[in-house]
């Protein structure tokens, strides 16, 4: 089957031409402190309320110590850590160095133990966890794991599980999701020509409003995927982007930012402390059989060259998209364990292909993180995620 980097990305939607209509019209409007507001700010402002009572009071050390903390494994969930501004772009997703370091800080002083996942999971399966456990993964294999993480997690001795998107690895550019995003972020004081970008007809794009950002970069995955696709296209298209929002692309791609990490990278991290594992190959997870298996497959093929000493058994979804379709075919492909977005402790009886994790980002407050560490968290009311989405073939 032909595939092109393209099909990393999600088709438009209805939504997406509503808001393209928007972008057009100018009527959209925004400004960049609503991106940086997490959502649902008053119950967030509870649980913070809530944490801050339960730290004074000596109540979470308490739930810390418990039995029923003792039984549970902490699965932490990292995507990147920035190389320079991406936290300030995309703070749901990025934590910049020194805040990693002040949650490993926290986790070496107040004693838990941290453990490989392959190790975390075998004892959680037979009831040997020690106290405190916690387990460390990372999403998407971006090149800041080995630059930034990587040396954090030998300066701390913590074991880390990374899960490796393959297609961008053997392509070696950015992932043009990420930088086409980042690029028009980049210029949110700007408004822009949008001929060669969203269509050949002459508009401007007042990058300020993160809506209207949002609405443009989906227009630019279609332009693209209309006109061919291709890593040419791509580049192009980027270096178009930067040119128009004043950013030296040149120099993002001399820095490696926002790409996958190499084979030479990926076969370069210390087998005594690093897992690599599954995250399919083109980032997406097809609602069909065959093609949900071929990019298992395609992606397990890739990387088992780079990792021979490791065992090619765990999964995370991308996007953290989960369907009880998917189940039975990861048990066909021979995995032990996979790992969704969905907060909360692991226990005995958790499903083990669909293990919860606490995403950590620059939206979460140290004092959120350890309410998450102590087991608190846990207990507080979460408002529900979005509807599972579909992904197209």
């Amino acid at each position: 089957m032909k595939t092109d980097s393209t099909d990393l990305l999600p088709r438009p939607t209805a939504a997406t031409a509503k808001l393209s209509t928007a972008v057009s019209e100018g009527t959209v409007s925004g400004g960049e402190s609503s991106f940086r507001t997490p959502p649902h700010s008053a119950l967030k402002a509870a649980k913070l309320a809530v944490l801050r009572a339960a730290h004074a009071s000596g109540f979470s050390g308490v739930v810390r110590d418990s039995r029923w903390r003792s039984d549970r494994l902490l699965i932490l969930a990292y995507h990147g850590v920035s190389s320079t501004d991406e936290h300030e772009w995309k703070p749901e997703l990025y934590l910049p160095p020194h805040a990693l370091r002040e949650r490993f800080s926290l986790l070496k002083k107040d004693g838990y133990n941290v453990l490989s996942l392959r190790d975390a999971v075998d004892r959680l399966r037979n009831g040997t966890l020690p106290p405190r456990s916690v387990s460390l993964t990372f999403d998407d294999g971006i090149t800041d794991f080995q630059s930034v993480a990587l040396p954090l997690l030998q300066e701390f001795g913590f074991p880390a599980t990374v899960y490796v998107t393959s297609y961008y690895s053997g392509k070696e550019v950015p992932v043009f999701r990420l930088a086409s995003r980042y690029l028009l972020w980049k210029g949110r004081d700007r408004e822009i020509s949008g001929v060669d970008l969203v269509g050949p007809v002459s508009h401007r794009l007042n990058l300020r409003s993160p809506h209207v950002r949002s609405a443009v970069a989906l227009e630019l995955e279609e332009f693209v995927r209309a006109s061919g696709g291709g890593i040419e296209r791509e580049m192009a298209t980027l270096r178009l982007i930067a040119e128009r929002v004043g950013a030296d692309f040149d120099e993002l791609l001399r820095s490696r930012r926002l790409r996958i990490m190499s084979a030479e990278q990926i076969r370069s991290l210390p087998d005594d402390l690093i897992d690599v594992q599954l995250h399919t190959h083109r980032h997406r997870v097809p609602l069909d059989r065959e093609l949900f298996r071929q990019e298992v497959q395609d992606n397990r093929r890739y990387l088992e060259p780079l990792r021979p000493n490791s065992l090619m058994d765990g999964f995370c979804y991308p996007s953290g998209i989960t369907n009880e379709k998917f189940l039975p075919w990861l048990q066909e492909l021979g995995i032990h364990a996979a790992m969704t977005c969905r907060p909360g402790l692991a226990s005995a009886k958790s499903d083990l292909l669909l293990l919860p994790r606490v995403v950590d980002s620059w939206h979460l407050s140290l004092l959120e993180f350890e309410g998450w560490l102590t087991g608190v968290s846990h207990a507080l009311p979460r408002f529900p995620g979005p509807s599972e989405p579909v992904t197209p073939d």
